[in-house]
């Protein structure tokens, strides 16, 4: 028992489970926080109804998940010297396990997203799992280990698991665009400034990631940005997206109307966060330091989920 324990325990880190968890619960909390209440206003039947959806979700944390995996096996001699005590494959669960487990998964998506194309007469959708798949194994095999490219295809990424659930209820924005519903502005505003609130988010946490990883990625030629462009070049870089994090964070206290109390004291306390991360990123010079600033990073991106619960706009 303690042995399938330690197994289960293992998937479960090298799958990042609560990463896949966030995925879940963002795709949910749009759908059934920002789109169904404004759908069911105007008696409006979803594109996908909820089983639909819930497979939706399913693809894409499986897609995820695959990521994950072959990202874990691509980067393992550099997570032998960043991170030893965290290393999953070859340790816990043997190469051969984690290449078959990243086909079985990718294969269980692409099943899904068959079926889910089929039963929801929208086969067009089917287009984006390769995609998808395809992007993520680029960057472990070469783009993580490129300057700049790597962070933008992960915050690409990121955006697009928001962005997903626009395209599949595309049909019924549509329908609403034609009604001229003023609700319509307001779940478009909701849905792209998620998006990039997520880009932003992720390219931040990036940077700070590629700073702490630097000697392990500079041992085996990783010309990650500290690593080719120097550490000052990067602080000034994640710099950039912190400030812009700020600015969208204003900008959307400024255009969403009828916030609530909570909504605004999460706004503000994401904008602390941000605050306390550029602080602490023109300060970190250890690996430890880092390991902390990018733990704000993922407090900064959590609290971005905990204000689509609370927002109510209808």
């Amino acid at each position: 028992m303690l042995k399938i324990n330690c197994c289960v325990i293992a998937l479960f880190r090298l799958i990042r489970l609560p990463n896949l968890l966030i995925v879940a619960c963002t795709q949910l909390l749009l759908y059934y926080k920002v789109l169904l209440p404004v759908w069911q206003l105007y008696a409006l039947q979803p594109a996908l109804d909820a089983p639909k959806f819930h497979l939706l979700v399913a693809v894409t944390v499986l897609i995820t998940a695959g990521g994950y995996i072959i990202n874990d096996i691509s980067d393992l001699r550099i997570d032998l010297i960043n991170r030893p005590n965290r290393v999953v494959v070859g340790k816990l669960i043997a190469h051969s396990t984690s290449y078959w487990l990243y086909f079985c998964i990718n294969l269980g998506g692409f099943l899904l997203a068959l079926y889910l194309g089929q039963i929801a007469g929208r086969l067009s959708l089917l287009i984006l799992f390769p995609l998808a798949v395809a992007g993520l194994l680029l960057y472990a095999a070469i783009l993580k280990k490129r300057p700049l490219l790597g962070n933008l295809l992960v915050a690409l990424y990121c955006a697009g698991v928001a962005g997903i659930v626009w395209i599949a209820e595309l049909p019924v924005f549509q329908q609403l665009a034609l009604q001229k519903a003023p609700e319509l502005f307001m779940v478009q505003c909701v849905l792209s400034s998620y998006m990039a609130f997520a880009f932003l988010s992720t390219m931040f946490r990036e940077i700070v990631k590629d700073l702490e990883d630097q000697p392990g990625d500079a041992a085996h030629g990783a010309r990650t940005m500290p690593v080719a462009w120097g550490e000052h070049t990067a602080r000034i870089i994640a710099t950039v997206f912190g400030m812009l994090m700020l600015l969208l964070l204003l900008a959307i206290g400024w255009v969403l109307p009828g916030l609530s109390f909570i909504s605004i004291m999460i706004l503000i306390a994401i904008a602390t966060l941000v605050g306390i991360g550029l602080l602490y990123l023109w300060r970190a010079r250890t690996q430890q330091q880092y390991h902390r600033l990018s733990t704000t990073a993922k407090l900064i991106m959590l609290a971005g989920i905990m204000l689509l619960f609370f927002l109510d706009f209808i």
